[in-house]
């Protein structure tokens, strides 16, 4: 029972203040030493937190941080972005957890999950039902990532290797489940009469580290097809990239209606 003019916490209130001590460590690590008094905001807190286990607390924030990076459509964020967290382990540039990048000798899954955690880009990511709407934990994920690319040297091809790999959850996604469970933010996904289509444009770099092999040596067209028989992506030419021009032409009305007949579009 709550003391004479303490009000307990609401809803919104006990769930962010959990969040909290989830994220951060050092907030838990306070509460430890100094005791409830000197990290409560205010007396509703200051009753919630005088009655936790410490090390129930400790064992959670274990817990979720191993179910967070357990989301994701390969099973797990490393596998659904394999080739990006591997670019950020074999470089020099390591994350300054909650404030960007740092200097270090690379980035591992530990680090990488520390840095999402505590990021704006996690924030936007709901991971409570019925809590809101917001993104997919794939495309918060990739959005951390294309935040810490800045300028390193390989900042380019990383940027399209994130981009590619959240593509690819995001059209699984897109011929799975239906409706979404979670909103996309990403540009350029269109609506066909058989599901959803995009278009990127790669440079032959970026896809030769993938093991796509392509002509030239400018921007290569590659587009993504969710259809409910699954999806279908990689580099297309010219005349079907012309399908996803914003104003109809005689070009990207035969571009679809080729693309209809192979059961894309």
């Amino acid at each position: 029972m709550s003391a004479p003019g303490v009000r307990s916490l609401d809803g919104e209130r006990l769930t962010e203040l959990i969040m909290r001590l989830l994220l951060d460590s050092r907030l838990r690590e306070r509460l430890a030493t100094e005791g409830a008094a000197a990290v409560a905001a205010d007396a509703g807190e200051l009753e919630c937190l005088e009655t936790i286990d410490l090390d129930e607390l400790d064992a959670a924030a274990r817990r979720f941080r191993s179910n967070i990076w357990r989301l994701g459509t390969g099973g797990s964020l490393a596998a659904t972005f394999p080739r990006s967290v591997s670019l950020f382990a074999a470089t020099g540039v390591g994350v300054g957890v909650g404030t960007g990048t740092g200097t270090g000798t690379g980035t591992g899954e530990a680090e990488l999950l520390d840095g999402f955690l505590g990021s704006p880009s996690f924030a936007r990511f709901r991971l409570i039902p019925y809590s809101g709407s917001g993104v997919s934990v794939e495309e918060a994920f990739a959005s951390y990532l294309l935040g810490l690319a800045g300028t390193r040297p390989d900042a380019a091809i990383l940027r399209e290797t994130v981009d590619h790999e959240l593509m690819i959850a995001l059209f699984t996604a897109l011929a799975c489940e239906q409706p979404l469970s979670f909103v996309i933010e990403s540009e350029g996904i269109v609506e066909t009469d058989r599901g959803h289509a995009a278009l990127r444009r790669y440079a032959p770099a970026a896809l030769a580290s993938w093991g796509e092999a392509a002509a030239g040596d400018g921007a290569v067209p590659y587009a993504y097809f969710a259809t409910p028989a699954g999806v279908t992506r990689g580099v297309v030419s010219e005349r079907v990239a012309a399908a996803f021009a914003a104003t109809p032409t005689a070009e990207s009305d035969a571009a679809r209606r080729a693309l209809s007949r192979r059961g894309l579009w």
